[in-house]
């Protein structure tokens, strides 16, 4: 069986490949990808809990605790004690954070146009439909 032949290879081949070209991108900005997802995900004004966070980049809430602290320690993440559950917390983007986002928004538009471009819309939309019929059918695996 050749590897080129197996979707799994094929997906997680292009994941590194993308993976390190958005790194090299984000690295002056001392941020990871990860970390740019989170700060996608976090916004200004509304509150957002860790285990809401975890579910929308999809990792576990350990990982998201560490990630939150190494963000937190740039000031680019604020954490504020949920008053009515003091157990929790709620996440926000500091101005610094809000700032960043503003600053990388243009970077990552230009990265995802890069990678796309020799894709139509109708590719890229498609694209998309048949990752998320995959992820469906392992993400509970």
């Amino acid at each position: 069986m050749d590897l080129n032949n197996l979707t799994g290879f094929l997906v997680h081949r292009t994941d590194l490949k993308m993976t390190n070209f958005f790194t090299k991108l984000l690295k002056q900005y001392e941020v990871t990808p990860e970390q740019w997802g989170i700060i996608l995900v976090l916004d200004t004004e509304r509150a957002t809990s860790q285990k809401e966070l975890a579910e929308a980049i999809d990792r576990d809430q350990t990982t998201v605790v560490r990630m939150i602290y190494s963000l937190e320690k740039k000031e680019i993440v604020r954490r504020i004690q949920n008053d009515s559950d003091k157990r929790s917390h709620n996440l926000y983007l500091s101005d610094k954070g809000m700032s960043l986002k503003t600053k990388l928004m243009p970077i990552v538009t230009a990265a995802h146009e890069h990678i796309t471009k020799y894709l139509s819309n109708d590719e890229i939309q498609q694209l998309h439909d048949l990752l998320a019929k995959l992820y469906s059918t392992v993400k509970d695996e």
